[in-house]
């Protein structure tokens, strides 16, 4: 996979992200969960979980998207 492959992959899967950033939260809120081809492949309530379940099932992290799903009402500032 190129570069290029890998960026627009992850757009799509930013975007897909955002589009269902509802339903996904009903589910995994306050949960780390990593996204490929617009599918949540697993998710863990801490990121050093997710990456070693992902490790174990053999997936690339550096290929996947991992995002942190807010519990409702909290506000992060940056």
């Amino acid at each position: 996979m190129d570069e290029l492959q890998l960026l627009t992959g992850s757009i799509a899967d930013l975007n897909w992200f955002k589009e269902n950033s509802a339903s996904i939260g009903e589910k995994y809120e306050g949960e780390f969960i990593a996204i490929d081809n617009k599918k949540i492949l697993e998710s863990a309530p801490k990121i050093d979980i997710l990456i070693r379940k992902l490790e174990k099932k053999g997936i690339n992290i550096n290929l996947v998207l991992i995002k942190y799903v807010n519990p409702q009402g909290e506000i992060i500032i940056l």
